[in-house]
């Protein structure tokens, strides 16, 4: 037989645990319908529904639902559901017990197709062409595949609706941050779906500009994940620090703020600053391990988390790609990152929201006497290039040339050094080399290094400091 139903009642029980976010992988990947055994089935469905509005998942709420069912009543009535859910504790396999259930559904399916096909066969009223449709596999039949399907006429609707609704401002065009017009400029509003990926050297300033994105649309309004495996959150916040406080007029640096040795005044400002974030919808993380089977998961996690505080996760910032944990059992580098790569797209298509994350670049870079980063130096490619929707570079020609400074007794090339200096200080080069969604877009905004400072190129025309 094509099915286990002790392991369909194992993972019923798993389930009535209340575990939402073990409810929430596998109703991604079983249907109703997987189940073999019928009160199986409409047990799932139910399970899955009181999910879906947000309450919890007992034998208590699923009783009246259940009480004249006549398939549970020879199965032992409601007492089953009891039943399942003791034996479901302490259960440690629910995703096989559900990868199990899949794969037996999916042969059951493709039994009954290859049935259909063989019968076919014998009927010489039917053409060679439709026996062998008799026999072709719907995406269905295949465990974990899911696809929406529209026509063009419900597609073309839906997108003018869109249209309609983004002009009237009943939706907003992507996700906006505050007070950073040359990352909306590039970005052209963050859309929902979106993989953006920012690349760039050590220490082009990826992070602080990222950093700074996040703090400006949480600013904004919007609820803003950000995971850091590059630094952990007592590293982290002294930029963020120091940024506010330059916003504030504050005269201190990321040093003084690192070293505990920032004025009265600043201190002052630094408290009044604590009180004003404090509303911000912006949640850190630092996982000491975050794999690539982790991403959708988290975020996912994350979004209830949000939506528990009153707010809703619109955007999500990993740093960096290169420090997601790889899955197991890939031959090299490349492959590793194809997967990781694959999953932060899924995850951001799964969840429809936007996903930043940093990316270190090749050394051939430095090889170059032009060092603005290009696509083909995205490390261990792999699929990078294919899967972003944006692809966003940072360059910092300041940084290359404080590490070319001639000698002072070379006069000709000292007063040419000098003034590349004067024209690269505080500069930061953000630019698009992909957009999907839109025309490729440069910005030569403003980096004070020691505030951790991102501002837009019309900074000082603005007023400045």
């Amino acid at each position: 037989m094509l099915a286990n139903v002790e392991a369909e009642a194992a993972l019923l029980g798993a389930l009535m645990q209340g575990d939402a976010e073990i409810i929430d992988i596998v109703a991604e990947r079983l249907k109703p319908a997987d189940f073999y055994e019928p009160v199986h089935q409409r047990i799932y469905q139910a399970v899955v529904e009181l999910h879906s509005v947000g309450r919890p998942v007992t034998p208590v709420l699923l009783r009246p639902r259940f009480e004249q069912d006549e398939g549970l009543k020879l199965l032992g009535g409601v007492a089953y559901l009891a039943r399942l859910t003791a034996d479901g504790q302490g259960s440690l396999a629910p995703r096989e017990f559900a990868d199990q259930i899949a794969d037996f559904a999916a042969r059951r399916k493709m039994q009954a197709r290859f049935a259909s096909a063989a019968g076919a066969c014998e009927d010489l009223s039917l053409s060679i062409d439709a026996v062998a449709a008799q026999g072709e596999m719907p995406p269905e039949a295949t465990p974990g595949l899911t696809a929406r399907t529209y026509t063009l006429g419900e597609a073309f609707r839906a997108a003018n609706a869109r249209v309609d609704d983004i002009a009237s401002g009943a939706i907003p065009a992507g996700v906006r941050v505050h007070g950073l017009q040359d990352w909306d400029d590039i970005t052209q509003g963050m859309q929902p779906g979106a993989y953006i990926l920012v690349g760039g050297r050590p220490s082009m300033g990826k992070t602080a500009l990222t950093l700074s994105v996040a703090r400006r649309a949480a600013q904004a309004g919007h609820g803003v994940l950000y995971i850091s495996r590059e630094m952990d959150i007592v590293s982290l916040m002294p930029r963020i620090q120091a940024d506010l406080l330059a916003e504030a007029g504050g005269d201190g640096g990321m040093s003084e703020v690192t070293q505990g040795a920032l004025s009265p005044a600043d201190r002052d400002t630094l408290r009044r600053i604590e009180a004003q974030v404090a509303d911000w919808p912006l949640v850190i993380i630092d996982p000491e391990t975050f794999g690539a089977d982790q991403i959708n998961l988290v975020v996912r996690q994350q979004a209830r988390q949000f939506e528990r505080r009153g707010h809703k996760l619109e955007l999500v910032i990993i740093d960096y790609l290169g420090l997601i944990d790889p899955p197991e059992g890939r031959v090299n580098r490349e492959q590793e990152v194809s997967v990781i790569s694959r999953s932060i797209k899924n995850a951001a298509r799964n969840n429809r929201i936007p996903i930043i994350v940093l990316s270190q670049l090749s050394r051939g870079v430095e090889q170059r006497e032009d060092k603005h980063p290009q696509l083909s130096d995205l490390r261990d490619s792999g699929t990078l290039e294919q899967d972003a929707d944006i692809v966003i570079f940072v360059y910092r020609d300041q940084y290359y040339l404080e590490r070319t400074e001639p000698d002072r007794a070379d006069a000709k090339r000292r007063e040419k050094w000098e003034e590349d200096m004067r024209a690269a200080k505080d500069k930061l080069e953000v630019y698009s080399a992909k957009n999907r969604q839109g025309a490729l877009c440069r910005r030569k905004s403003w980096f004070f290094l020691d505030q951790q400072a991102v501002r837009n190129h019309d900074f000082y025309e603005r007023g400045g400091f």
